[in-house]
């Protein structure tokens, strides 16, 4: 009796106790040991259907901020590049619990601080160092400098970094490299970023020596090192090395001097000839230059209509040698072009044009500033838009590249069209979270860029001031605190004169 009595209530307890189940609404233990209810997923959790609908969200979300950051890659190259990695490798779109491995490099588990931004998009850090990581490869810069893609290893590019402020990373350094010094017996050659298909546009280049040789800040040589006479300046050059400077399309080999092939003009520094198709040119007016000296090179390249249009070019870099470039003592001088060989390349020495022009009925293409150096020599390039010696009626370089546009005008761009000519975040289904922290990468980005652009355009009007006071020249217009700022273009302009 007993024994049955005892059966009974045994059952008895074991009818009022369920086994857990896989169901139990105990919300589980994410990666990082946080539950999903403490991360702001119990919704979810607890709903498989408004789960579903929050993923569906997200992975439209994450679509189009792919969309809208890859059609404005000029704008955003470092956000672009991460969202493109992203979604191209296939990486997992975080949940709401935010614990999975994204594109800002985060390992997976780690905690999301969801004030920083949104789990499915890179974080602010990822993309200031992308950013800088590309100004600094030039892969796309916001400036005119020396290519590092476009250029022989054996050649070194180098000058002093710019800094400029970021409140999340500190300090960024900015390189420039605007300076190619030559490394071994034998040329190579580097191009700069930017090129000219059409018009005419002017760039310097300072002449430096070795590495022991202070003369790279372009102070002028005493008159009597000029001569192409003087005996211990032609040992001094042969002693610190050669350079060819000119013009060079994208095909001019980079394991030879600019001026090997057909695909590129140069004038050298031993007697000032002029070179193309490697064929060497002494005798046609050009003079011998070296350290110390500053060469210019000015090129027009005329489409039929343009060349049919007109039969002047005008430019204050006269054909008289004795005529000075730039500010007030520069000369307006119109030239009389023959309209079938309008496009041309002249070059200059400290101010002063070399003969006439030096290379005439130019091979159409997309021109792109080009240096080589022999041995122990070095080259400062200067793009503008300040020169040592200005020139009136020419378009600085550096033009090929305008004012990095403020980062709400670029905000305004990207949220506005798409590479299909629709706004990228129209759906309904788009998370406005996600649109905001994506905002506020896109200000980070053109911030980066736009101080990048004016830091470098600042430290320049600086270096061609102290040029000018070097050499006594006028220094009214670097010094004119109302002088009109750099010109700006809207952002469909920004890189419609960029050739990569």
């Amino acid at each position: 009796f007993f024994m049955h009595e005892t059966n009974t209530l045994t059952m008895d307890e074991i009818s009022q106790q369920k086994p857990p189940s896989s169901q139990s609404p105990t919300p589980p233990l994410s990666t990082d040991g946080i539950k999903k209810s403490e991360v702001g997923g119990s919704a979810t959790a607890k709903d498989p259907r408004r789960a579903a609908v929050a993923q569906a969200s997200e992975s439209a979300s994450f679509a189009a901020v792919v969309e809208a950051a890859c059609s404005h890659r000029n704008l955003i190259p470092g956000l672009a590049e991460l969202l493109e990695t992203s979604s191209g490798t296939g990486a997992m779109i975080p949940s709401r619990s935010g614990n999975a491995k994204n594109s800002s490099g985060g390992v997976e588990g780690d905690k999301i601080d969801m004030d920083a931004g949104h789990p499915i998009l890179p974080s602010i850090n990822a993309v200031s160092n992308t950013a800088l990581r590309l100004i600094n490869d030039f892969n796309l810069p916001p400036f005119v400098t020396m290519s590092t893609k476009d250029s022989s290893p054996q050649l070194k590019l180098e000058d002093l970094p710019l800094t400029t402020t970021d409140n999340e990373n500190g300090n960024l350094n900015i390189r420039r490299r605007l300076v190619v010094r030559g490394a071994i017996r034998g040329y190579r050659m580097s191009r700069a970023t930017h090129g000219v298909s059409n018009g005419c546009y002017y760039y310097e280049a300072i002449i430096g020596g070795g590495d022991n040789d202070n003369k790279i800040s372009g102070q002028k040589r005493p008159l009597h090192e000029t001569s192409n006479q003087d005996a211990d300046l032609s040992t001094k050059r042969q002693k610190n090395g050669h350079v060819r400077i000119g013009w060079s399309t994208r095909s001019g080999d980079l394991q030879a001097p600019v001026g090997y092939d057909a695909s590129s003009y140069a004038i050298r520094d031993t007697g000032g000839s002029r070179i193309h198709k490697s064929r060497r040119e002494d005798k046609w007016g050009g003079i011998e230059w070296g350290p110390g000296d500053v060469v210019g090179f000015a090129i027009c390249l005329c489409t039929d209509n343009a060349a049919n249009s007109s039969a002047n070019i005008s430019s204050s870099l006269g054909s008289d040698s004795a005529t000075t470039v730039g500010g007030e003592n520069g000369l307006s001088h119109v030239m009389k072009a023959n309209t079938a060989t309008a496009s041309h390349i002249r070059f200059f020495v400290n101010g002063k044009q070399i003969g006439d022009r030096a290379f005439d009925k130019i091979t159409p293409g997309t021109y792109y500033p080009a240096v080589s150096c022999y041995s122990d020599s070095s080259v400062k390039m200067n793009f503008g838009p300040h020169f040592v010696y200005p020139p009136n009626e020419m378009q600085s370089v550096s033009e090929l590249c305008s004012v990095p546009p403020p980062p709400e005008d670029v905000l305004h761009t990207v949220l506005s069209t798409s590479s299909e000519g629709k706004k990228p975040f129209s759906s309904k289904k788009v998370d406005e979270r996600v649109v905001t922290a994506f905002n506020d990468l896109v200000r980070k980005e053109s911030k980066i860029r736009r101080d990048a652009y004016l830091q470098h355009a600042a430290m320049q009007k600086k270096e061609i001031l102290k040029l000018r006071t070097e050499r006594s020249l006028p220094t009214l217009d670097l010094q004119d605190a109302n002088a009109p700022a750099p010109k700006e273009q809207s952002v469909n302009q920004q890189y419609a004169s960029m050739h990569y």
